[in-house]
């Protein structure tokens, strides 16, 4: 009986430091998990490092400016769009599409949040948004988007897949368009940030993603004068 008491007490000391294991593994993989998807979903707001240099703010210079060439694209009014219809004045674009889950509608709020901070400025620049994604981002849908979020003052921009390529490549536009899902849908890596545009069509700062908007205003507001 004692010997039968004795390993009875020892399986529930070996269930319990079992259990105890367990618990422990599934507590550090849940913190792991859940530290990968705060790192993932960050977005750097201090300086950038760049190796072998000093630090970058993230605002690049085009210096000799790069002439853009002529294009058309659709607004989201089905209207067309040519770069000439904004010379006079400084545009500052990005490339995005609607059914991004991330970077493009942070964008576009930095957008919205550049724009509050020059607040009489801002009608000297006009914010384009130009998607990646034209088989899906149609002028409709890309009113009800806009409208939907209420980006009012930002310019909705669409075409064919070339038509893009052509317009951005003077940029370094680069997009993929990934395989469908089981549901049909898709996922676009594209290139992000902002490109400055002066009053004459010129490509003359690259602001890349993650600088905040206040840098942007910033500078923005300097150039204007």
């Amino acid at each position: 009986m004692k010997t039968k008491r004795v390993s009875f007490l020892l399986g529930i000391l070996l269930y319990g430091l079992l259990a105890g294991m367990l618990l422990g593994i599934a507590a550090l993989a849940l913190f792991l998990i859940q530290d990968r998807m705060r790192a993932s979903e960050s977005v750097p707001a201090g300086p950038f490092e760049v190796v072998g240099s000093a630090t970058f703010d993230g605002v690049l210079a085009i210096d000799p400016p790069v002439d853009m060439p002529e294009f058309t694209l659709s607004d989201s009014m089905g209207d067309s769009v040519r770069l000439a219809d904004f010379r006079g004045r400084h545009a500052l674009l990005t490339f995005g599409f609607t059914h991004c889950p991330d970077i493009c509608p942070l964008t576009l709020n930095d957008f919205e949040r550049i724009r509050r901070l020059l607040g009489d400025s801002a009608d000297s620049i006009a914010f384009v948004f130009i998607s990646v994604d034209g088989a899906r981002d149609t002028p409709a849908a890309l009113r009800q988007y806009f409208e939907f979020r209420q980006l009012d003052h930002i310019k909705a921009l669409t075409g064919d897949e070339d038509s893009v390529r052509t317009m951005g490549e003077p940029l370094g536009l680069s997009f993929e368009i990934n395989e469908e899902d089981s549901a049909g849908g898709y996922m676009i890596n594209h290139t992000s940030g902002a490109f400055l545009l002066d009053q004459a069509g010129r490509w003359i700062k690259r602001y890349q993603f993650g600088v905040p908007p206040e840098t942007v205003a910033a500078d923005l507001r300097e150039l204007l004068g």
